[in-house]
């Protein structure tokens, strides 16, 4: 696919406050997460299995994955402005049925809903960086996206945790309306459109599959968006696993659960920043490599001590601190990366295949990891390294293979 872009392309829209574009995707990650600490008592409150209550958790993230296929075209039709307006809406309005839903199917209806208004504040706002910037201007914005993305699992569990304990689970629900109804305020006061009208495209659904079918044919596009999956799966499986490791399993009470929660993507976000600042330095492929060898190694470890037993929270929790950090220096990347391969005509569509995957795969994972019978964190380390190998071997054949073929362009 080329990357060569016209002379309308690169007169350059004035960029969104990274400050707004941060809010926005922080009210999506709050409401992905808040309510873990309280998944047991959904369970028992809802009369359903704890399997059930976990596939939550999936539900978000296949929604959230099929939910961009359509965000990403519609910003590129219509603007990135009324996208993002229209998903925080939709986002608000879900959380609060989330809230007084009666039983589990109802629930998972209004998260299917809440997942597909919250995926538009990240795939627009990824597309308002490609239509803004490139090269390590556009990694050090990403970076901030991520830092968000980190942000918000962070604290999310760490909040609904009191919120649980002292007003009951669907108190974090009506806590995720009230941030997404403030974050809305601010955007229609604040954000500007960033794709002027002569750049939008109608979304036919033919001109879409045959844009998604080269997004897919472009091989250092797909392995860069591939990396972000694999890379970004642990998570998932460790947010799907640990409410019943350390609740049930290891007697975790839910406030001090949220601070475990928390500490850990505090690590991707240090790690993120990390690699913001090595970004003018060394080049983003090494900096991918680093990452991804030490999610790797955190997997691995993870295994060991899976097999070895363990009865506390902290070994587990330190294996997965280091894949973590490894996922911080890769994500914001490996999303720029992508990007800058395709034109600002169709980076929502883009944005929209990259986050498609990344969710898709989480989807999946979280899926696997509701499936296993929970009997010691043996099974979550089974998922954390699986994810984190595959995206391991996954960057060492785009970076090392692909991108080094005489035809390929060097970094």
């Amino acid at each position: 696919m080329t990357t060569e872009l016209s002379s309308a392309d690169q007169k350059r829209p004035r960029a969104p406050s990274i400050a707004l574009l941060f809010i926005m995707l922080y009210a999506g990650q709050l409401g992905s997460t808040i309510y873990l600490p309280g998944l047991p008592d959904i369970a028992r409150d809802l009369d359903t299995t704890l399997s059930a209550a976990q596939t939550m958790v999936a539900t978000y993230l296949a929604a959230f994955a099929v939910a961009q296929l359509v965000m990403g075209p519609l910003s590129d039709r219509f603007g990135r402005r009324p996208v993002v307006v229209g998903g925080l809406a939709l986002f608000t309005v879900a959380s609060v049925v989330c809230a007084v839903a009666p039983d589990i199917g109802s629930l998972l209806i209004a998260r299917l809903a809440q997942a597909a208004g919250a995926c538009a504040t990240i795939v627009v706002g990824r597309a308002m960086i490609r239509d803004t910037a490139e090269g390590v201007a556009a990694v050090q914005a990403m970076s901030w996206l991520s830092i968000a993305l980190g942000v918000g699992p962070a604290t999310a569990p760490f909040f609904g945790g009191f919120l649980v304990a002292w007003f009951g689970w669907p108190s974090t629900f009506i806590v995720t309306a009230l941030v997404g109804t403030g974050v809305l305020i601010f955007v229609l006061l604040d954000l500007e459109e960033t794709l002027p009208p002569a750049m939008r495209r109608p979304p036919e659904p033919s001109q879409l599959f045959f844009t998604y079918l080269r997004l897919m044919r472009n091989p250092e596009f797909l392995g860069y968006s591939m990396i972000v999956s694999f890379a970004s799966g642990a998570m998932q499986a460790y947010v799907t696993s640990v409410p019943i490791v350390f609740i049930i399993l290891m007697g975790v009470p839910p406030e001090l659960f949220g601070f475990y929660i928390m500490v850990m993507p505090t690590l991707y976000v240090v790690a993120t920043y990390v690699s913001r600042r090595l970004s003018v330095r060394v080049s983003v492929d090494r900096i991918i490599l680093a990452g991804v060898a030490l999610s790797a190694s955190g997997g691995l470890l993870q295994v060991v001590f899976g097999l070895w037993g363990v009865t506390t929270p902290y070994p587990v929790l330190f294996a997965f601190a280091i894949s973590n950090f490894g996922t911080g220096l890769v994500l914001a990347n490996c999303y720029a990366g992508a990007l800058n391969t395709v034109p600002p005509s169709i980076a929502g569509q883009a944005s929209a295949l990259s986050g498609f995957a990344h969710m898709g795969w989480g989807g999946i994972v979280s899926i696997a990891a509701a499936s296993m019978v929970h009997t010691s964190s043996l099974q979550f380390a089974l998922a954390q390294m699986t994810t984190t190998w595959l995206g391991a071997a996954t960057a060492i054949y785009l970076i090392i293979v692909i991108k080094r073929r005489p035809t390929a362009k060097e970094e």
